[in-house]
């Protein structure tokens, strides 16, 4: 993509706290293919356990887990893809501006059929490390209640209208059978994690920028990014 084809994002005065941060629907992918993504980064681990610089280590090697992570939410194989129905789309949309400027600053965001994207602010100085354990965590109080409360907002915004949606869908992985044959809603919209990094120079910022815009184009959605609707930055 052409960066002068690019909204302009300002840059935020500091870095300190800023978040880019991907959420996905609970079915969007299977439990195993985390799982491997998990055993990979714990393998690596072991092999750069007593090197220099292993902060820095981690961080590379989750960008490199993500991209890989990012490729299956965008070939939509698995799961409902739900998101992709305007209305559910759209009410996304509106739960994560409604939260903007309240807990976080919304910096930049793209609404997918089975995830999203945000760039979010903190504005918090709190000191941030990849987890050892988990691939998809980032060790910070604060990070962590944002995103608590951005995912139940979204949660209790989408219920109402996913389960109606839901119920005159053949059965999915949110369904469950009664004994007479209807289906009853069960579990969580979305997955309880969330797979983050911060942001901590003006070059990553943009490189952010740039994948959330070109994300609806290279998942195929749309040909121009500008033609996709559930796309939001600050200007």
């Amino acid at each position: 993509m052409n960066s002068a084809s690019l909204p302009p994002l300002p840059l935020p005065t500091s870095l300190e706290g800023v978040y880019f941060v991907t959420l996905r629907l609970r079915d969007a992918l299977p439990e195993s293919f985390s799982q491997n993504l998990g055993l990979q980064y714990y393998n690596r681990q072991v092999e750069i356990a007593q090197g220099p610089h292993r902060s820095e280590h981690l961080h590379m090697l989750r960008k490199v887990l993500f991209k890989r992570f990012d490729i299956a939410l965008d070939l939509g194989k698995y799961g409902s893809s739900r998101l992709h129905h305007p209305l559910l789309a759209q009410i996304v949309a509106d739960a994560i501006q409604e939260l903007d400027g309240k807990m976080f600053d919304v910096l930049a965001y793209a609404v997918l059929p089975n995830h999203i994207h945000l760039l979010l602010d903190l504005h918090t100085s709190e000191a941030s490390e990849p987890n050892a354990l988990d691939i998809e965590l980032i060790d910070c109080k604060a990070l962590r209640a944002s995103v608590d409360r951005l995912r139940n907002t979204l949660e209790q915004s989408l219920k109402i209208d996913f389960w109606q949606m839901e119920s005159s869908a053949p059965p999915t992985t949110f369904h469950k059978h009664r004994s007479n044959g209807t289906i009853q809603s069960s579990g969580k919209i979305w997955h309880e994690r969330s797979f983050d990094f911060p942001i901590t120079t003006a070059a990553e910022f943009e490189k952010c920028a740039h994948f959330i815009f070109q994300n609806p184009v290279s998942a195929e959605l749309t040909t121009h990014w500008q033609d996709w609707p559930y796309l939001f930055w600050k200007q």
